[in-house]
Protein backbone atom coordinates (compact mmCIF):
# COMPACT_ATOMS: atom_id res chain seq x y z
CA UNK A 1 0.00 0.00 0.00
CA UNK A 2 1.47 3.18 -0.89
CA UNK A 3 0.28 6.04 1.37
CA UNK A 4 0.85 10.12 0.98
CA UNK A 5 -0.38 12.25 3.85
CA UNK A 6 -0.49 15.93 2.55
CA UNK A 7 -1.16 19.28 3.70
CA UNK A 8 0.10 22.97 5.02
CA UNK A 9 2.62 22.99 7.63
CA UNK A 10 2.36 22.17 11.50
CA UNK A 11 -1.01 20.09 10.88
CA UNK A 12 0.60 16.81 12.26
CA UNK A 13 2.06 14.80 9.14
CA UNK A 14 5.28 13.72 10.67
CA UNK A 15 3.83 12.37 13.78
CA UNK A 16 0.93 10.61 11.97
CA UNK A 17 3.69 9.45 9.56
CA UNK A 18 5.52 7.98 12.10
CA UNK A 19 2.95 6.64 14.23
CA UNK A 20 1.23 4.96 10.57
CA UNK A 21 4.45 3.27 9.68
CA UNK A 22 5.28 1.67 13.47
CA UNK A 23 1.41 0.49 13.34
CA UNK A 24 1.48 -0.99 9.69
CA UNK A 25 5.16 -1.94 9.49
CA UNK A 26 5.50 0.94 5.93
CA UNK A 27 8.57 2.43 4.85
CA UNK A 28 8.44 5.80 6.52
CA UNK A 29 9.40 8.60 3.18
CA UNK A 30 10.74 11.56 5.11
CA UNK A 31 9.90 14.75 4.10
CA UNK A 32 12.09 15.66 1.14
CA UNK A 33 12.66 19.21 1.48
CA UNK A 34 14.79 18.52 4.96
CA UNK A 35 17.28 16.98 2.99
CA UNK A 36 17.28 19.02 -0.28
CA UNK A 37 17.98 22.01 2.43
CA UNK A 38 21.00 20.33 3.86
CA UNK A 39 21.96 19.45 0.73
CA UNK A 40 22.39 22.78 -1.09
CA UNK A 41 23.64 24.02 2.36
CA UNK A 42 20.82 26.63 3.05
CA UNK A 43 19.75 26.02 6.02
CA UNK A 44 16.43 27.03 5.73
CA UNK A 45 14.01 27.67 2.65
CA UNK A 46 14.38 31.66 3.28
CA UNK A 47 17.48 32.05 2.31
CA UNK A 48 16.60 31.49 -1.01
CA UNK A 49 15.07 34.67 -1.02
CA UNK A 50 16.64 36.75 -3.86
CA UNK A 51 18.32 33.51 -5.56
CA UNK A 52 15.81 32.45 -7.99
CA UNK A 53 17.88 29.86 -9.93
CA UNK A 54 18.50 28.25 -6.62
CA UNK A 55 14.77 28.54 -5.87
CA UNK A 56 14.22 26.72 -8.72
CA UNK A 57 16.67 23.89 -8.30
CA UNK A 58 15.48 23.43 -4.87
CA UNK A 59 11.69 22.76 -6.02
CA UNK A 60 12.99 20.63 -8.34
CA UNK A 61 15.00 19.01 -6.23
CA UNK A 62 12.66 18.34 -4.15
CA UNK A 63 9.85 16.82 -6.21
CA UNK A 64 12.71 14.53 -8.53
CA UNK A 65 13.58 13.10 -4.68
CA UNK A 66 10.11 12.52 -3.77
CA UNK A 67 9.43 10.68 -7.35
CA UNK A 68 13.21 8.85 -6.40
CA UNK A 69 12.65 7.37 -3.13
CA UNK A 70 8.37 6.83 -3.97
CA UNK A 71 9.70 4.79 -6.84
CA UNK A 72 11.71 2.65 -4.66
CA UNK A 73 9.26 1.05 -2.51
CA UNK A 74 6.19 -0.78 -3.51
CA UNK A 75 4.41 0.02 0.03
CA UNK A 76 5.25 3.35 1.99
CA UNK A 77 3.64 6.04 4.69
CA UNK A 78 5.22 9.52 2.93
CA UNK A 79 5.40 12.43 4.92
CA UNK A 80 4.29 14.58 2.07
CA UNK A 81 3.34 14.13 -1.94
CA UNK A 82 3.71 15.69 -4.90
CA UNK A 83 0.72 17.16 -4.69
CA UNK A 84 2.48 19.38 -1.92
CA UNK A 85 5.14 19.82 -4.85
CA UNK A 86 3.00 21.19 -7.16
CA UNK A 87 1.33 23.95 -4.52
CA UNK A 88 4.52 25.10 -3.35
CA UNK A 89 5.37 25.86 -7.03
CA UNK A 90 2.36 27.37 -7.75
CA UNK A 91 2.97 29.69 -4.84
CA UNK A 92 7.06 30.28 -5.18
CA UNK A 93 7.53 29.74 -8.61
CA UNK A 94 4.52 29.78 -10.76
CA UNK A 95 4.54 34.25 -11.27
CA UNK A 96 8.82 33.70 -11.57
CA UNK A 97 8.59 31.01 -14.39
CA UNK A 98 7.90 30.63 -18.53
CA UNK A 99 4.53 29.07 -19.14
CA UNK A 100 6.62 25.94 -20.23
CA UNK A 101 8.64 25.73 -17.17
CA UNK A 102 5.24 25.94 -14.93
CA UNK A 103 3.85 23.35 -16.97
CA UNK A 104 6.49 20.78 -17.10
CA UNK A 105 6.46 20.65 -13.53
CA UNK A 106 3.13 20.12 -13.36
CA UNK A 107 2.90 17.29 -15.76
CA UNK A 108 5.26 15.85 -13.75
CA UNK A 109 3.48 16.20 -10.82
CA UNK A 110 -0.11 14.80 -12.32
CA UNK A 111 1.39 11.80 -13.75
CA UNK A 112 3.11 10.38 -10.14
CA UNK A 113 -0.27 11.47 -8.29
CA UNK A 114 -1.03 8.17 -10.11
CA UNK A 115 0.63 6.10 -7.93
CA UNK A 116 -0.70 6.52 -4.84
CA UNK A 117 -3.38 3.96 -3.22
CA UNK A 118 -4.43 6.13 -0.70
CA UNK A 119 -4.03 9.99 0.19
CA UNK A 120 -5.21 11.44 3.50
CA UNK A 121 -5.21 15.59 3.76
CA UNK A 122 -4.63 17.05 7.07
CA UNK A 123 -6.58 20.11 7.86
CA UNK A 124 -4.96 22.77 10.18
CA UNK A 125 -5.98 21.80 13.59
CA UNK A 126 -2.49 22.36 15.49
CA UNK A 127 -1.34 25.63 17.04
CA UNK A 128 1.66 26.09 14.74
CA UNK A 129 5.14 26.68 16.98
CA UNK A 130 9.24 27.94 15.84
CA UNK A 131 11.32 25.15 15.21
CA UNK A 132 13.48 27.01 13.42
CA UNK A 133 12.73 25.67 9.93
CA UNK A 134 9.07 26.19 9.26
CA UNK A 135 7.19 29.14 9.13
CA UNK A 136 4.93 30.52 11.90
CA UNK A 137 2.67 32.72 9.54
CA UNK A 138 -0.87 31.66 10.29
CA UNK A 139 -1.81 33.25 7.04
CA UNK A 140 0.84 31.78 4.94
CA UNK A 141 -0.14 28.39 6.63
CA UNK A 142 -3.78 28.95 5.50
CA UNK A 143 -2.96 30.13 2.16
CA UNK A 144 -0.84 26.77 1.22
CA UNK A 145 -3.70 24.75 2.67
CA UNK A 146 -6.25 26.36 0.29
CA UNK A 147 -3.51 25.80 -2.65
CA UNK A 148 -2.69 22.46 -1.36
CA UNK A 149 -6.65 21.68 -1.21
CA UNK A 150 -7.04 23.14 -4.86
CA UNK A 151 -4.50 20.67 -6.33
CA UNK A 152 -5.31 17.51 -4.44
CA UNK A 153 -8.82 17.76 -5.56
CA UNK A 154 -8.20 18.40 -9.11
CA UNK A 155 -5.41 15.24 -8.91
CA UNK A 156 -6.65 12.60 -6.47
CA UNK A 157 -10.17 11.05 -7.19
CA UNK A 158 -12.23 10.26 -3.87
CA UNK A 159 -12.23 7.18 -4.21
CA UNK A 160 -8.33 7.67 -3.03
CA UNK A 161 -8.75 10.40 -0.53
CA UNK A 162 -9.79 11.15 3.04
CA UNK A 163 -9.68 13.86 5.27
CA UNK A 164 -8.17 13.11 8.70
CA UNK A 165 -9.52 15.24 11.57
CA UNK A 166 -9.00 14.99 15.44
CA UNK A 167 -6.46 13.90 17.97
CA UNK A 168 -3.45 11.30 17.01
CA UNK A 169 -5.23 8.28 17.93
CA UNK A 170 -8.14 9.34 16.11
CA UNK A 171 -6.69 9.96 13.09
CA UNK A 172 -4.31 6.51 13.25
CA UNK A 173 -7.59 4.65 14.11
CA UNK A 174 -9.24 6.21 10.86
CA UNK A 175 -6.36 5.37 8.61
CA UNK A 176 -6.21 2.07 9.79
CA UNK A 177 -10.15 1.69 9.22
CA UNK A 178 -9.59 2.47 5.86
CA UNK A 179 -6.77 1.06 4.67
CA UNK A 180 -8.57 -2.19 6.13
CA UNK A 181 -11.85 -1.14 3.89
CA UNK A 182 -9.00 -0.60 1.04
CA UNK A 183 -7.89 -4.07 1.40
CA UNK A 184 -11.51 -5.63 1.06
CA UNK A 185 -13.49 -3.49 -1.13
CA UNK A 186 -9.94 -1.52 -3.13
CA UNK A 187 -11.92 2.03 -2.48
CA UNK A 188 -12.39 4.10 0.61
CA UNK A 189 -15.28 5.57 -1.10
CA UNK A 190 -18.05 4.56 0.99
CA UNK A 191 -18.50 6.29 3.73
CA UNK A 192 -16.09 9.56 3.44
CA UNK A 193 -17.07 12.64 3.65
CA UNK A 194 -15.93 14.74 0.65
CA UNK A 195 -13.04 17.92 1.35
CA UNK A 196 -14.57 20.75 2.48
CA UNK A 197 -14.84 23.15 -0.72
CA UNK A 198 -13.25 26.98 0.60
CA UNK A 199 -14.09 29.24 -1.94
CA UNK A 200 -12.68 31.61 -0.14
CA UNK A 201 -9.13 33.06 -2.13
CA UNK A 202 -6.36 33.75 0.15
CA UNK A 203 -5.29 37.31 0.43
CA UNK A 204 -2.50 38.14 -2.24
CA UNK A 205 1.21 37.47 -0.75
CA UNK A 206 3.54 39.88 -1.49
CA UNK A 207 6.54 38.98 -4.10
CA UNK A 208 8.92 39.60 -1.30
CA UNK A 209 7.67 37.14 1.03
CA UNK A 210 10.67 34.71 2.63
CA UNK A 211 10.43 31.34 0.73
CA UNK A 212 9.05 29.38 3.78
CA UNK A 213 8.30 26.48 2.39
CA UNK A 214 7.74 24.28 5.37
Amino acid sequence: MRIGLTGAQSVGKSTLAREISKRLGLPLIEEQARVVVGDLGIERPCNLKGRPQLSKRFQWECLMRQIEVEKQLNAFIADRTVMDNAAYWIKWRSGRSSSRDNLDYYLECEKHSRSYDLVFYLPPEIPLYANGFRSTNAEYRDEMDWLIRTVVRGLIEPSRLAELSGTLEERVERVLALVEKVWEDGSIRAGVPAMPVNYAVPPPTGIEDPPERM
